[in-house]
């Protein structure tokens, strides 16, 4: 299905999303943070990331898409100015709620694709559902983050094992998505991703990437942000495509 109209729940009447889930529609829900992202960066980079990949998803497999829920867990970047991170047990508690909701409502498959990529809020929205399809196997749910699909990307714009947060890849699809959220003018000169502490748990971790950036700046393209946005989206709708077909994810 190709061409649909995005169909956001928020503006559908009770009986409309009744009728949409009824029939079977794929549930995208956008997860995403606010948290520091270097100087250059607006603090709801990983929402906007998640709200305009989901649209677009949806637009191409007649999904429909939930309100996007903007808080996440943000260990690394706790210590930088905006930065709300909630505790892994809140935010899992929290997603498993809504998740609910929606299944009593009707939902058969969903897709919660988060724009930040922290492993930790991967996992959580991993543990959120766990309970839910448990209770009922037939139930299809995925957790997509925001790298599942760039690898080829990032191969091809020279950035494999030099990427990272609010570095080349994260701030040209951002630039693509919506470039008022961009301040070109301030991106600092990053050449090389740091070597980050794996054992160590830090009070103060932002002393490893100062300026909130944890990977090389200087590719910053609209055109890799473009590149980026369309392998992710079809990717990521091929899958719920073959997820739907067949029940398997390749």
């Amino acid at each position: 299905m190709t061409s649909t109209p995005v169909v956001r729940v928020a503006d559908l009447t009770m009986e409309e999303l009744a009728a949409a889930l009824g029939a079977g529609r794929w549930l995208l829900l956008p997860f995403g943070t606010v948290e520091g992202h270097g100087p250059h960066l607006a603090l709801g980079a990983d929402l906007i990331d998640a709200a305009r990949i989901c649209g677009a998803v949806a637009e191409r497999v007649g999904g429909l898409v939930a309100p996007g829920f903007p808080y996440g867990v943000c260990r690394t970047m706790r210590n930088f100015p905006g930065t709300v991170s909630l505790s892994a047990a809140t935010f899992t508690a929290t997603v498993r709620e809504v998740v609910r909701e929606y299944v009593r409502h009707g939902a058969r498959r969903l897709a919660l694709y988060s724009g930040h990529a922290e492993p930790a809020q991967l996992e959580a929205l991993r543990e959120a559902v766990v309970p839910i399809v448990d209770a009922d196997p037939a139930l299809v749910a995925l957790v997509v983050g925001p790298y599942a699909f760039l690898d080829p990307v990032r191969e091809a714009a020279g950035l494999t094992g030099r990427d990272g947060h609010a570095a080349s890849l994260e701030t040209s699809t951002v630039l693509a998505l919506d470039p008022r959220a961009v301040r070109l003018d301030r991106i600092p000169e990053v050449r090389e991703r740091p070597r980050l502490s794996v054992f160590r748990v830090a009070a103060h971790p932002e002393t490893e990437f100062p300026a909130a950036v944890r990977g090389d700046t200087t590719r910053v393209s609209p055109d890799l942000g473009r590149r980026a946005v369309e392998h992710v989206v079809a990717e990521f709708a091929a899958l719920l495509e073959r997820v739907a077909r067949t029940g398997r994810e390749w």
